[in-house]
């Protein structure tokens, strides 16, 4: 049998493909995945979505904008935020009063604790009442 008629059947094509289909080999890596690391990263993945809504805010994206930032610099900045940096807005933004002006809110509580006191007799701040 010449070689040329040998190649041309079928067991011998099957052997000479599948040889070379396990010459081949890939790398394959494979980790066991933690749940603490899993965790941790839908957590840092929370906080950048936090982050995102609260930059997509009108009042802080026109802040931004006044400041001369781009939009698209600040999203890639956001991606870019290490954990201990988002811990560190995040803790930043609990630490912000709810409220708005800390000085108004405590202003109007001592006028009204004056005029409870002066209506209760202890005190004489507001004599006309």
């Amino acid at each position: 049998m010449k070689m040329t008629s040998m190649l041309k059947t079928p067991v011998t094509i099957t052997m000479i493909v599948s040889m070379l289909f396990l010459s081949v080999q890939t790398p394959v890596m494979a980790d066991i995945v933690d749940t603490k690391e899993l965790t941790m990263q839908v957590e840092l993945q929370q906080q950048r979505d936090a982050v995102r809504e609260l930059v997509a805010r009108d009042e802080v994206r026109s802040a931004l904008l006044g400041y001369g930032a781009n939009p698209a610099d600040v999203d890639a900045r956001i991606d870019n935020l290490t954990g201990s940096e988002l811990m560190k807005i995040q803790k930043q933004l609990g630490d912000l009063p709810a409220g708005g002006d800390g000085i108004l809110s405590v202003l109007l509580t001592l006028i009204v604790i004056f005029v409870l006191l002066d209506l209760l007799g202890a005190t004489d701040v507001f004599p006309n009442i």
